[in-house]
């Protein structure tokens, strides 16, 4: 008998489909190796460097260890570090207009083992408190963040991604 193969579908989560396949496997690796050993990822580095992207791939190669949710939060269009939970909160879909959305969160992911993906944070680099709450009061919660700056919590990891390396022939080509 062979095993059920592996699929998003069988953890609750949001994570937009990739249209094409991930190229810095050995990114992936690395930031998957250190990804085993924390709760709190941050991959760094300059725009246009693919750590969406790798945030993205991380999170879909290891579903299977979240059970309860994987989560991917877009923060580009929030500007405001106060509505980072309101953010979470929406990606989650937890509906409780009476209640601030920051407890709404952290009562949500208190008992359950998932992982938000904090996409874009270096714009409310200043609501890195709510990720640190987040995590004491949610101790199986992992979180991955895509950022031009670490967020310096306690516990954080930083994975600086490397800039993408272009194949010759396209750098050739696109000289033209």
């Amino acid at each position: 008998m062979f095993p059920a193969l592996r699929t998003l579908n069988a953890t609750p989560n949001n994570l937009p489909s990739q249209l094409t396949s991930f190229v810095g496997r050995a990114e992936l690796a690395s930031a998957s190796d250190l990804l085993a050993k924390t709760r709190l990822l941050t991959l760094t580095g300059p725009g246009g460097t693919g750590k969406t992207r790798l945030s993205l791939a991380l999170a879909g190669d290891c579903v299977e260890r979240f059970p309860d949710g994987a989560w991917f939060v877009p923060l580009a269009p929030v500007t405001d570090p106060e509505l980072v939970p309101s953010a979470i909160a929406a990606s989650i879909g937890l509906l409780a207009p009476n209640r601030p959305p920051i407890d709404r969160v952290r009562d949500h992911l208190r008992d359950r083992t998932a992982v938000l993906v904090l996409d874009n944070f270096e714009q409310v680099v200043s609501g890195a408190p709510v990720v640190a709450d987040l995590l004491r009061s949610a101790p199986n919660l992992t979180v991955i963040v895509s950022s031009r700056a670490p967020l310096r919590v306690a516990g954080e990891q930083e994975f600086p991604v490397p800039p993408r390396r272009c194949h010759p022939a396209r750098r050739a080509t696109s000289r033209r």
